[in-house]
C-alpha cells in the first residue's frame, strides 16, 4: 500500500505540475514575470528561488498554483511584465492554459489507452448496471447480435439487478432457449434477443459473454476511432455534470450521507489508486485511464466559475471583454479570498469524509 500511496502522489505531481506548467508557459509567452510557482497550497514547507522564480512545496497537497507579477494586487501597474498590464484577451489565455493543458494530456490518456485495448474502454454510466464486457468467438450470443457494452434488462422478463442474477437465470433453463432484453449503454435502442446457451460441460450451458458491473465502450467505425478520445471526453464530461446536478439535488434534499459518497478528495482517490495497483501490471491499463479521468475533472473543475479558482477569474475577465471596463481590483480580490476559504473548508471536509469512510 506504501508504494500505491507513493505512486498516486507522485501522480498528482505531475497532473498539478502539467496544470501549472500551462499559466507558467503561457505568462512566459507574453512576458509576465512568474514570481513562484508551487506544489500544494501554503504555509510553504520548501522553497528555492532559480532565476526570478521561487519554485516551493507546500503544506497541504491539495493542489498548486503559479503565483504572478501583480495578479492580485490593487493599484496601477509599475511594470510591463505585470499581470494587470497585458491585454484582457492575454490574461484570459493565461488563465485558461492550465485548464487546456490537463484537457490536452486527458485526450494523450484516452487515445492511448484506447489504442492499447483495441479502442475498447470503460465507459461511464450514472446508475449501476449489468454490461457486456466480452464475448466469446463461436458462442451463441456473438452470433444472436449481442454487442460488447450492451446493457442487460431483463432474461425472460425477469429483471437484472445484478450480474449473478443473469447467469443465473441462465443457467436455470438448462440448455432451454432464453429471451435477452438487451439496449446499448445509455438504456436506448431496446431489442429482444432470442438465444440457446452452448452445452461445454454436464449441466452446464454459456452463451459465451462476461458480464460486467461496468459498461464497456467498443468504437468499431475509422471516423469512430479518429475522435473517440475526444468524444470519449466528451461523454465524461457529460456524466460529471449530470452527478453535479445529482449532487446538489442531495445536498438540497438534506441526503448528505448519499452526497458524501459520491465525492472523494485526494484520501479517497488514493484509496481508488491502491484498490487498482494492487491487481498488478495487469491493470496498469487502466490505472491510467484514471489518470486521464483525474486530469479530465481537473480540467471542468478548474473552468466552473468558481471564485478563487480559474474559471472564476475567466469570469471576471469576460466581464471585463464584453462591458470594456475593468472590476475593481479591491472587490475581485476580496471575491477570491473568500473562494478560496471556501474551497480550503470543503477540500478540508471532504478529506474528513474520505478518512471516515476508510475506517469504517
Amino acid at each position: 500500500m506504501f508504494i500505491s500511496i507513493l505512486i498516486f502522489i507522485f501522480t498528482l505531481l505531475v497532473l498539478v505540475l502539467i496544470h501549472e506548467l500551462g499559466h507558467f508557459l503561457m505568462a512566459k509567452r507574453f512576458g509576465i514575470k512568474v514570481e513562484e510557482f508551487g506544489f500544494g497550497i501554503p504555509p510553504k514547507v520548501f522553497g528555492k528561488k532559480i532565476g526570478e522564480t521561487i519554485y516551493s512545496i507546500n503544506a497541504l497537497p491539495l493542489g498548486g498554483f503559479v503565483r504572478l507579477l501583480g495578479e492580485d494586487e490593487v493599484g496601477s501597474s509599475k511594470s510591463s511584465r505585470d499581470f494587470r498590464a497585458k491585454s484582457v484577451y492575454q490574461r484570459i489565455m493565461v488563465v485558461v492554459a492550465g485548464v487546456v493543458m490537463n484537457l490536452f494530456l486527458a485526450w494523450v490518456i484516452f487515445y492511448s489507452v484506447l489504442i492499447y485495448q483495441d479502442f475498447k474502454i470503460v465507459y461511464p454510466t450514472l446508475e449501476p448496471a449489468v454490461f457486456i464486457g466480452y464475448l466469446e468467438k463461436d458462442f451463441p450470443a456473438a452470433k444472436a447480435g449481442i454487442k460488447v457494452g450492451d446493457r442487460i434488462l431483463k432474461v425472460d422478463n425477469k429483471s437484472i439487478k445484478n450480474f449473478e442474477d443473469a447467469r443465473n437465470f441462465i443457467k436455470e433453463k438448462k440448455g432451454e432457449h432464453v429471451a435477452l432484453e438487451v439496449s446499448d449503454i445509455d438504456g436506448r435502442n431496446i431489442r429482444i434477443l432470442s438465444v440457446t446457451p452452448k452445452k461445454v460441460e454436464e449441466d452446464d450451458f454459456l452463451i459465451g459473454v462476461g458480464f460486467s458491473p461496468l459498461a464497456i465502450k467498443q468504437y468499431e467505425t475509422f471516423p469512430q476511432k479518429i475522435f473517440s478520445g475526444v468524444t470519449y471526453s466528451f461523454d465524461l464530461t457529460k456524466v460529471t455534470f449530470l452527478g453535479f446536478n445529482k449532487l446538489i439535488k442531495d445536498l438540497t434534499g438534506g441526503d448528505f450521507k448519499t452526497a458524501s459518497q459520491s465525492v472523494s478528495g485526494p484520501v479517497g482517490l488514493a484509496s481508488v489508486s491502491n484498490d487498482i495497483l494492487s491487481g498488478g501490471k495487469q491493470v496498469l491499463p487502466f490505472y491510467f485511464w484514471f489518470i486521464g479521468v483525474i486530469s479530465l475533472t481537473l480540467s471542468i473543475f478548474n473552468v466552473l466559475p468558481i471564485p478563487a479558482l480559474d474559471g472564476g477569474r475567466l469570469l471576471f475577465l469576460i466581464i471585463e471583454a464584453v462591458s470594456r471596463k475593468k472590476i475593481r481590483e479591491d472587490i475581485e480580490r476580496k471575491v477570491h479570498q473568500i473562494g478560496f476559504a471556501l474551497l480550503l473548508f470543503l477540500a478540508l471536509l471532504i478529506t474528513y469524509s474520505d478518512i471516515s469512510k476508510l475506517i469504517r
